[in-house]
């Protein structure tokens, strides 16, 4: 089992938990920075505020679900969350 860590977490756990929210979303980041709909200082921005977002445990928490519903949105609270919801557009 993962080990799931609440509160503020590395840059690099936070770059993961940032793709992996994105991911289950239907996002795909890189392709977002390929077509320029993500700028590389934007993509630092995601993961930054996932560094230090207070409901980063929560967000692992519902990554580890089984299966995520195809309506799935960001955990309450997410600080990405209208970021995501920006390049789902």
């Amino acid at each position: 089992m993962t080990h799931v860590l609440d509160g503020p977490v590395s840059r690099d756990h936070a770059f993961w938990i940032a793709r992996s929210v994105a991911r289950t979303l239907g996002l795909d980041l890189t392709a977002a920075l390929a077509d320029g709909r993500l700028t590389r200082s934007g993509y630092a921005a995601l993961v930054a505020r996932c560094e230090t977002c207070p409901v980063a445990g929560a967000c692992q928490r519902w990554l580890a679900q089984p299966a995520v519903p195809d309506t799935a949105r960001p955990v309450a609270g997410c600080a990405n969350a209208a970021d995501f919801a920006a390049l789902a557009r």
